[in-house]
């Protein structure tokens, strides 16, 4: 605001007094100046238009100055305009008695040129000073309004993942309320029409009306939205074409909403019209650039909120597919170990037979491809069920049979199995024990099992070495029981280690391929290992060898 443009009024029963008053005002710069003639002119003239300072006169008829000062203050739409009083009075009391009434100075008569251009520039530059911190202070005042809205529909967008419904009736609500209006739609698009799917502080016959898809008629504001895809507003619905023609689809609507001005905001995805968010007042106040970016930002929002429902419901659909794709390749597995295993023991307990009986059955020469073939039969037979076994841990059917077990003949027993696997590559099997291991409560056929397969791996990977079982209880009291399976073969790298407990994994292609397997036994043997409440760690150093650890509560 520049000197030329601030409106001064000047109150002053002396016709004379006014002019000469108006005139230097001019003449210091100030052009826009208006006079009255007595206060209740003055207060007129107040609220018919914005003013930035009032030069008042005490001693007028009617209502004189102090009066006018004292409604000024009492009305809020007055009471931060500045006043100067003016008076040929120049005594102390009605100096005090201007300041208690709220004057911000005062001026003797007959003025002082530069004394009056001094304190009207002081009391100017302190309204615009009180101007800028009102604007600002409200324009913080509605950013804050604006983000704590917004925040409130994030939040529910956060914290009702597949759910529209909460998320349509926040952002209505926050949208009407902040955007100054009357009552709020959010309708959603389907073919050439238009269902409501949320509403805020709509009339009842409004909303009754809209309960069914619509379908908008040309020159409306939803028709607007939704063909070009940009905002539409309509200051005064009396005025657009469908309701000065009368189309019952206008008329209708607006005697039923009481509205008369409306915006409507579509919402767009790539382009694609998905809805329109429209918010409506019952008198004629456009809505302004901020209230109609804000309600542009919701509009995004509930496009997000719509395509992060979409692909929860895909993912969730893909899940059910994969958890019954699960089940059936479980079951496939289940059903193709079954049928496998029935001819497969049978081949294996015929060639037991003839490798026990072949002298008496003169069939020496028959021995040593009887063996092979039995061993090739055992090796299918548990492969087989190490797949039955995942199947089961992943059905969430493996049932354990807990008992107490006393370790030391369970490990003498697995040793001895152990011995044979251990001669095939030329390697020394070594246990180290305590004297009195005691008892556990374990499955004993699944402890053999995670023993076996890991003892079974250390002889694999190890060729002219040690293999050493050491076998102890926990210091402490918690009767945990550690099962250690050291070797001296090749050992891991540490991206081996990464992926080594996983289904199908071995260490690399060159691994699987040069000792073979399915790369499910250790997975299997974590698995087992935690069913039963403990857990399988592992250290290793490529070239030096690993070390497995089974630590198990008793």
């Amino acid at each position: 605001m520049s000197d030329s443009d601030a409106a001064l009024l000047v109150v002053d029963d002396i016709e004379d007094n006014r002019f000469a008053l108006a005139r230097r005002l001019a003449g210091q710069g100030y052009l826009n100046v208006t006079t009255a003639a007595d206060g209740r002119q003055a207060l007129e003239l107040l609220k018919s238009k914005p003013y930035d300072l009032v030069l008042l006169d005490i001693m007028m008829p009617n209502v004189n100055g102090y009066e006018v000062l004292a409604q000024m203050k009492a009305n809020e739409s007055l009471r931060h305009v500045p006043v100067i009083m003016i008076s040929a009075v120049d005594d102390i009391d009605s100096v005090i008695r201007c300041i208690e009434l709220g004057a911000e100075d005062y001026l003797p008569k007959p003025f002082n040129p530069t004394l009056l251009r001094a304190r009207v520039g002081a009391c100017l530059g302190r309204k615009r000073l009180y101007d800028q911190v009102t604007t600002r202070t409200r324009e913080l005042a509605e950013a804050l309004e604006q983000q704590t809205a917004t925040s409130e529909v994030l939040q529910v967008i956060s914290s009702s993942p597949g759910e529209l419904a909460p998320v349509f009736a926040t952002m209505l609500h926050n949208a009407v309320r902040t955007c100054e209006g009357k009552f709020g739609t959010l309708y959603l698009y389907e073919g050439d029409g238009f269902r409501a799917v949320a509403m805020h502080n709509a009339p009842a016959a409004f909303a009754e009306a809209r309960a069914s898809v619509v379908h908008p008629r040309p020159d409306t504001s939803l028709w607007r939205a939704a063909n070009t895809k940009q905002v539409a507003q309509i200051a005064d619905v009396t005025t657009s074409q469908g309701y000065v023609e009368r189309d019952p689809f206008v008329v209708t609507a607006v005697a039923l909403g009481g509205y008369r001005t409306v915006l409507s905001v579509p919402m767009l995805k790539d382009n694609e019209l998905i809805g329109v968010i429209s918010i409506y007042r019952q008198e004629v106040r456009p809505f302004t650039d901020k209230q109609i970016e804000l309600v542009t930002s919701f509009a995004r929002q509930a496009v997000i909120a719509i395509e992060n429902v979409r692909l929860l419901n895909e993912i969730q659909n893909k899940s059910r597919q994969l958890e019954m794709a699960s089940e059936h390749k479980s079951q496939f597995v289940a059903n193709m170990s079954h049928e496998l295993r029935t001819p497969l023991n049978a081949i294996i307990g015929l060639t037991e037979m003839m490798v026990t009986n072949a002298a008496r059955f003169g069939t020496e020469k028959a021995q040593e491809p009887l063996r092979r073939v039995h061993a090739a039969g055992t090796h299918l037979l548990g492969l087989i069920n190490q797949v039955l076994d995942l199947s089961k841990i992943e059905a969430g059917k493996l049932e354990l049979n807990p008992q107490m077990v006393q370790l030391a003949p369970l490990i003498d027993e697995v040793i001895g199995t152990a011995r044979q696997l251990a001669e095939q590559n030329k390697n020394r099997l070594a246990l180290e024990t305590e004297e009195n291991l005691g008892a556990l409560t374990v499955d004993p056929m699944r402890l053999r099992q995670i023993l076996l397969n890991l003892l079974s791996n250390a002889c694999k990977f190890t060729k002219q070495g040690q293999i050493t079982l050491r076998v102890r209880k926990m210091a402490d009291e918690t009767n945990w029981a550690e099962f250690a399976v050291a070797d001296t073969g090749i050992g891991m790298t540490a991206e081996q280690l990464a992926k080594l407990f996983e289904e199908f994994a071995q260490a690399d292609a060159s691994t699987a391929k040069r000792y073979g397997g399915t790369g499910l036994g250790l997975s299997i043997t974590r698995k087992l290992a935690r069913m039963m409440g403990g857990d399988v760690t592992v250290t290793s150093e490529a070239g030096k060898g690993s070390v497995f650890t089974v630590r198990l509560p008793g």
